[in-house]
């Protein structure tokens, strides 16, 4: 089992775990005899983590986000590169598992008070993550512009392609086969078919109502919907007036996230 040797105060580790860069990013003012809370982050597409780097630490604007979460849950931030465009895929969720399981053996780490934030294809991820080998074990998500329903992006077409490719699948496998053949890895199907007091973290969704990549209609709405119905603990925020880029609202939405994931602290 690989080991991370931290020291104390803030700093950023990069490792491998099954093949994929992952990154640790402790708060300021770590001291590894008081464990801190973990938020792991899941990218969308084109985002990375390689040796040295992630796109989220090393973009202003995201990294802001970042900064946000970790203030609010006086919290560590990790991340792995999951299989890069992945959608969810079982590559992804093996990886995601290889970074907790890491990071279980790290003194100064508590995973026992865990969340998960990400947008877009991450979103795919994180609710596989959840449902998967994550069971039972995640405190609080957050998703923003995330996608849920693997069968709307197939439907849809914009992102059909790039989407197939994460699963081996060929472009031209027509609607509905291309759906059975993924159905086993699309997140809505799983989350419709929660029953009452199966166990979730609390869930904020922020998602914009003119997003035409990923539809609030078919994938942020049903999924509060599928949530509540389980009897998660679940808020819904659509913006009237933004697009594909909540993470476009700067500060709004930096408060949100850190108001939000203050309930780790407790």
């Amino acid at each position: 089992m690989l080991k991370i040797e931290l020291k104390d105060g803030e700093q950023k580790v990069f490792f491998k775990s099954v093949g994929e860069w992952c990154y640790l990013w402790t708060p300021p003012g770590y001291n590894q005899d008081k464990s801190v809370p973990l938020v792991i982050h899941h990218h969308g597409a084109r985002g990375y983590v390689r040796e040295g780097e992630a796109d989220w630490i090393v973009t202003p604007s995201k990294k802001a986000f970042l900064d946000a979460v970790m203030r609010g849950g006086g919290c560590a931030i990790a991340g792995s590169h999951a299989c890069g465009d992945h959608w969810g895929n079982e590559c992804a969720v093996e990886a995601n598992a290889a970074l907790l399981e890491v990071l279980e053996d790290t003194k100064g780490i508590d995973t026992d008070i865990l969340g998960l934030m990400g947008g877009g294809l991450g979103g795919a991820l994180i609710w596989n993550s959840v449902l998967g080998p994550m069971k039972s074990k995640v405190k609080a998500v957050a998703v923003m512009q995330a996608v849920a329903n693997l069968s709307d992006i197939i439907r849809a077409g914009k992102f059909k392609e790039p989407c197939l490719k994460a699963y081996d699948i060929p472009p031209d496998t027509p609607d509905e086969e291309a759906i059975e053949k993924i159905k086993s890895s699309d997140p809505m199907n799983k989350l419709q078919d929660l029953k009452p007091g199966v166990e979730l973290p609390k869930t904020a969704i922020y998602h914009g109502a003119k997003d035409e990549n990923v539809p609030a209609q078919t994938h942020a709405i049903p999924l509060a919907e599928a949530l509540g119905n389980a009897g998660s603990d679940v808020n819904l925020e659509i913006f009237q007036s933004v697009e594909h880029n909540v993470y476009a609202m700067g500060e709004h939405m930096e408060k949100r996230l850190e108001d939000f994931f203050k309930a780790l602290k407790k």
